[in-house]
């Protein structure tokens, strides 16, 4: 019991060390060269169903940018914002500026990190993806898990049903990221998909034809990204 104890003491402090250390340290505020900045949390609201994080709860983590601890984080998918859980239960959020933070859940290994894409307007912008390839791959799939809020809908007529606001879980999206630059939602159309690739486009469309891969499978678009960081 005294063991027990005496890892579970050791395992808070690691915790409050290295949340300081972010939060005080030389990785403190919020300019472009900072480890983390102030937010605000969501607060539970019964009117609202659902939620805007991924994992509800905070889970431990590592953080490259203090790896010799551990954090406890959780991702906003709605605001796409990481937080990490400070002293007296105050949260703070990863700062986006810095691209080189990875972050890593303990319990399953997901790693998180911020890469530049296209959106769907083809605006440039940065976000919190999952990553499923080898991060020192040319060619990386990312995930970028989704949560939108929809209002209140209110009933007009009898034959109308209210609904109540809710946060909603959606699909996600796939990019794929080649080399330095940003990455491009990952088509379900072969051809375009094939596009992605100039020169090899063939031998993309051939793989795809042999293996008989659905673009609409994670596992699939696994296997072909990987088939194209052999063209390279």
């Amino acid at each position: 019991m005294k063991k027990l104890l005496l890892i579970f003491t050791l395992s808070l402090f690691t915790f409050s060390s290295g949340a300081q250390e972010l939060i005080s340290g030389q990785l403190s505020g919020g300019s472009a060269s900072g480890g983390l900045i102030s937010t605000t949390p969501v607060v539970e609201n019964s009117q609202i169903e659902g939620s805007p994080y991924v994992n509800e709860e905070f889970l431990p983590a590592k953080i490259s940018a203090s790896e010799d601890n551990i954090f406890y984080v959780r991702y906003n998918a709605l605001k796409d914002e990481f937080e990490v859980k400070g002293a007296n239960n105050v949260a703070y959020a990863l700062n986006k500026y810095r691209r080189d933070i990875v972050v890593e859940l303990i319990s399953n290994n997901k790693t998180y990190q911020v890469y530049g894409y296209l959106d769907k307007n083809e605006n440039e912008n940065f976000g919190y993806f999952v990553n499923l390839s080898n991060p020192n791959s040319n060619i990386k799939l990312l995930k970028k898990e989704n949560i939108t809020f929809v209002k209140e809908k209110v009933a007009v007529t009898s034959y109308d049903s209210s609904q109540p606001a809710r946060y909603k879980r959606g699909s996600d999206a796939y990019y794929v990221k080649i080399n330095d630059n940003n990455a491009v939602l990952l088509s379900t159309n072969k051809k375009d998909v094939s596009k992605l690739f100039p020169g090899n486009e063939k031998k993309v469309l051939d793989f795809i034809k042999k293996e008989k891969l659905k673009l609409k499978k994670e596992d699939d678009m696994n296997k072909l990204i990987q088939f194209t960081n052999t063209l390279i």
